[in-house]
């Protein structure tokens, strides 16, 4: 299921009613959300796009990680 606009400004304004002190360190994703046009889940949106991600745990407790193979680093799986 792809993201949306509405479902990531709802999802965060929820978040803000549980944690209002951290609306400053919010601030860039809020702004990027009040620019009309923004495409924020589109991976050409430069200066940063949102995604999803999960944290995949097995019965030892170990965790799945992936290599991002554009930036080279170990990360959990997402997209």
């Amino acid at each position: 299921m792809p993201l949306s606009h509405h479902h990531i400004r709802t999802t965060v304004d929820t978040y803000l009613a549980r944690h209002p002190h951290e609306r400053e360190q919010l601030s860039v994703l809020l702004e990027a959300l009040d620019r009309p046009g923004e495409d924020i889940v589109s991976r050409s949106t430069f200066t940063g796009h949102v995604t999803c991600g999960a944290i995949v745990v097995d019965q030892l407790g170990r965790v799945l990680h992936v290599l991002h193979l554009a930036s080279g680093k170990v990360l959990v799986p997402g997209g």
